[in-house]
């Protein structure tokens, strides 16, 4: 249930919002671990809410127990899943594809591209390891890995850009950085590839159900389901744009795509982690996505005002957010250790402290938080 009033929020980025106004005790009753602790790492892995575990049981005591005679109820959760996530992330349902994991869809995505000895592509220096790997393994064979400098992150989605020039044929970025949590332009980004006739490939595991996401204009986009989504491990998706799917091979070749089929799709799908990800889904509908992203920016920024009024640095731009709010602190690693014997669970990357609220967080947590790390910087 939600509440729908006009207020001005000190916290948003704007001085009036159109806020929705959570029913949050009774969402907080979904995740019992909220009651036992400070929960601010979901950007590491989201909980589970109550529902979950008998969504996945539908499938193993309902559906399978049938064996293949259910098979027509597999493929119908199949299809309304793909058709709710496109809803969620602005393309058609013909274009989602389930793989096993984030890294799965970009290596498949890497290894299918038709690239030629001589040329490029275009990562971050500081870019996540599974969006620069499955490049490496083409390097091999004359393919170019050019990492691009970063002058700061009000700067990163302008340093990329900058960066398609020559044989650059690709940029691989995170859409929300797994360190700094600086979300990129995406549209400035799918503007000069277009341009450049580069092609962009989007790794969005930190950006989907933590912002609204515009998976079309990527020609790739990819992402796993248990971060934001809060739907558990072993199941990804990947989306591909036309002129991308035109042209790209599978690399892996099973009985549910032989050639000449382009379906990234090989063999059975993670069903029960579908099952796991369309219960999630229903219940994300139920609240509202704008409510949900509302709701996640709003925390972020209250975390933002608190940290910045008491003089951390903080390295997250406040108007290139989603749902990370990083810190740098020399002595991070410490810094969490000492918060988590209070029950206060965050990440630490380097000598950064990540903070991830999602919208089960209460504003308590958040101010929990600051006042402790202030305790211990």
């Amino acid at each position: 249930m939600s509440i729908h009033i006009r207020l001005s929020c000190m916290h948003c980025d704007h001085t009036t919002c159109d806020y929705t106004m959570l029913d949050l005790p009774n969402i907080r009753k979904s995740f019992q671990f909220l009651s036992d602790c400070t929960y601010l790492n979901t950007a590491s892995v989201g909980l589970s809410w109550a529902g979950l575990g008998a969504a996945v049981a539908e499938f193993y005591e309902g559906a399978q127990a049938c064996g293949i005679t259910a098979r027509d109820q597999w493929s119908a959760r199949q299809e309304d899943t793909k058709v709710r996530l496109g809803s969620l992330v602005g393309v058609p349902d013909s274009r989602i594809h389930f793989v096993g994991s984030t890294t799965e869809a970009l290596n498949l995505v890497a290894i299918g591209m038709p690239l030629r000895r001589g040329d490029r592509v275009a990562v971050a220096e500081d870019e996540f390891p599974s969006v620069i790997q499955p490049w490496l393994t083409r390097a091999a064979h004359g393919i170019e890995l050019v990492r691009v400098p970063i002058p700061s992150e009000a700067e990163r989605s302008q340093a990329l850009a900058a960066a398609l020039i020559g044989n650059v044929r690709a940029l691989a970025v995170s859409h929300v950085h797994w360190q700094t949590g600086t979300r990129v332009d995406l549209q400035l980004l799918s503007d000069a590839a277009r341009r450049a006739d580069c092609r962009l490939i989007v790794d969005g595991v930190q950006a989907v159900a933590a912002t609204p996401v515009d998976a079309g204009l990527a020609d790739a986009y990819c992402a796993s389901t248990f971060k934001w989504l809060l739907s558990g491990f072993g199941l990804g998706f990947l989306t591909m744009s036309e002129r991308l799917a035109s042209e790209w091979t599978p690399p892996l070749r099973g009985y549910s795509n032989s050639a000449p089929s382009r379906n990234p799709q090989y063999g059975h799908v993670n069903y029960p982690g579908i099952y796991a990800l369309n219960a999630s889904l229903r219940y994300f509908e139920s609240i509202g996505w704008d409510a949900i992203h509302r709701r996640v920016s709003c925390l972020s920024a209250r975390l933002h005002n608190s940290l910045s009024s008491r003089g951390f640095e903080i390295l997250t731009p406040a108007d290139a957010r989603a749902g990370i709010v990083s810190v740098r602190r020399e002595n991070a690693q410490a810094i969490v250790r000492a918060l988590a014997a209070e029950a206060i669970f965050v990440e630490d990357r380097d000598e950064i402290v990540r903070v991830s609220p999602h919208f089960y967080n209460a504003d308590d947590d958040i101010d929990r938080f600051v006042s402790s790390l202030a305790q211990h910087a």
